[in-house]
């Protein structure tokens, strides 16, 4: 009677595993696999400057000229995280900014029709640019462990 009670305290053991393995599913939008080449970050940065980024975004750590987007975005790339920027996530970022705005966002963030200001830069640059501002942005942040953030 008492190993009947104990097997089914944990008969939902099995269905866990299963939502689990659910999100081990590999779909057409998914990252897995995603890598970019090594790139340029010197380059990346001539480039960042060309295409006019910092018109509308701050560097960390940069002495670029400043922003003049009007409203300002406020919102800085690079500096102090606490998780890794993926190649994907800063890519994403690149081609598809309006991705991650959320209905929350400040007015001042997003154009009609709740999308980013930011322009299509789609063939404005080349692969090799992307791949390489893309390494610029990375060498911007600085990994640090949540604890050491403090409250």
């Amino acid at each position: 009677m008492e190993q009947e009670k104990a097997m089914g305290r944990y008969r939902w053991i099995p269905a866990l595993a299963g939502l689990a393995l659910l999100g081990c599913v590999v779909g057409e939008k998914s990252a897995h696999g995603f890598r970019l080449p090594d790139g340029d970050p010197a380059h990346g940065r001539q480039v960042f400057l060309d295409l006019k980024c910092n018109a509308c975004h701050e560097v960390a750590g940069e002495d670029l000229p400043g922003p003049v987007a009007d409203p300002p975005l406020g919102f800085e790339l690079g500096g102090v995280v606490t998780s890794v920027k993926t190649d994907g996530e800063l890519v994403t970022a690149i081609v598809d900014p309006s991705h991650r705005l959320v209905a929350a966002s400040p007015p001042d963030r997003v154009a009609s029709g709740g999308l980013s200001r930011m322009g299509d830069f789609s063939e404005a640059m080349t692969v090799r640019d992307l791949i390489d501002v893309v390494a610029y942005l990375h060498t911007r942040y600085e990994v640090v462990s949540p604890s050491s953030i403090g409250p």
